[in-house]
């Protein structure tokens, strides 16, 4: 199996050692949140058949040293019953705020297919999941289809993304949105050479299991 879907790995947006620090804290933690849920129901082995991944990359992620792709990650918390929103989940208390300053926003970057995520809400313990999802150029969400219960909306932000929800394209641009029921097969394409913007509403918050 080919780990990015696109055969791109776009480098991490910026240079900076701090940036490169909160990816490493990420990637990190993806991996240890990956092994807490994994651990008691399944051996890698297991896991491995069920995502349709190496049990070696999964074994890589959960300690750290793994760059899987976005089509990884989906898989993998596709099998385990987990919205990818869970990745952004902190050991930390106090969590239950109302405020997020844009500084403070969760994120996630998958290096390997320049998708960032950002936590729009406080956390992911909400009735409502909000994430700003960043669709690097070409990206192909096909081979990611996924569905589950609920409702979503999403709004592009910049640039332009074309959604396929139950087999039925929809073009959108800048200022538009789209609802749907989660339950339909849905997935993203950006077709341009630039990257687009969308937020992404869903109730209840089950964000990242099917784009």
């Amino acid at each position: 199996m080919v780990d990015s879907p696109n055969g791109s790995d776009a480098a991490p947006r910026g240079g900076d050692a701090a940036n490169g620090s909160d990816r490493d804290f990420w990637i990190a933690r993806i991996g240890s949140t990956i092994r807490e849920h994994r651990t008691g129901r399944f051996t890698v082995e297991e896991l491995a058949e069920r995502a349709g991944v190496s049990a070696g990359l999964i074994s890589q992620i959960e300690r750290g040293i793994g760059n899987p792709s976005f089509a990884t990650l989906l898989r993998l918390a596709s099998s385990l019953g987990l919205p990818l929103a869970t990745m952004f989940n902190e050991p930390e208390e106090g969590r239950h705020n109302m405020l997020v300053r844009k500084a403070d926003r969760r994120r996630i970057e998958v290096p390997s297919q320049g998708v960032v995520m950002e936590l729009i809400v406080p956390d992911t313990e909400r009735k409502l999941g909000v994430v700003s999802m960043r669709i690097p150029a070409h990206f192909d969400g096909a081979n990611t289809s996924d569905s589950h219960e609920g409702e979503e909306c999403v709004i592009v932000q910049s640039g332009s993304l074309v959604a396929t929800v139950a087999g039925q394209e929809f073009e959108l641009e800048a200022g538009d949105s789209l609802t749907y029921d989660s339950s339909l097969p849905h997935w993203w394409h950006n077709r341009t050479d630039s990257a687009a913007v969308m937020l992404a509403i869903s109730t209840p918050p089950s964000l990242g299991r099917a784009h």
